[in-house]
């Protein structure tokens, strides 16, 4: 066994076709043993790609009571990835978001609402981050 303070190289992230060493108090007779570093990870899904873009989207002319979409690049984004959208700016007054989804290769769908009952939103652009996240079981 190779003493660990002796161990020159630094792994500051292992790759899942790594294999950490392991000393297992459970069989002392044999202690010496390996691990994936992909079981160190909890259950559930894991991610494989972040996308993220930020700039400006144009919210489009909406009646009062209507929905809008408006779309923004993200570069490598995928339909079935995961979307996050933030303004980096308030909302225009009277404005929702109702919905967020990656509709077609490099595209972010984003819907709006007009919650004026009486007046029509006018067309405006809006600062933003928009995050897409890419996950594999």
């Amino acid at each position: 066994m190779t003493n660990v303070t002796a161990l020159t190289n630094t792994v500051t992230e292992p790759a899942d076709n790594d294999w950490i060493y392991i000393w297992d108090a459970s069989t002392p007779a044999n202690p010496d043993a390996k691990m994936s570093p992909s079981a160190l990870r909890p259950a559930g899904a894991k991610v494989t790609h972040y996308y993220r873009a930020a700039g400006n989207i144009t919210i489009p002319d909406l009646a009062a009571g209507v929905e809008g979409t408006a779309t923004f690049t993200v570069t490598g984004a995928a339909v079935g990835d995961n979307a996050l959208f933030n303004p980096t700016a308030a909302l225009p007054a009277n404005l929702a978001i109702t919905t967020v989804y990656v509709s077609a290769a490099n595209t972010v769908s984003v819907r709006f609402r007009n919650l004026h009952a009486a007046d029509a939103f006018v067309t405006a652009a809006l600062a933003c981050v928009a995050l897409v996240i890419r996950s594999a079981a």
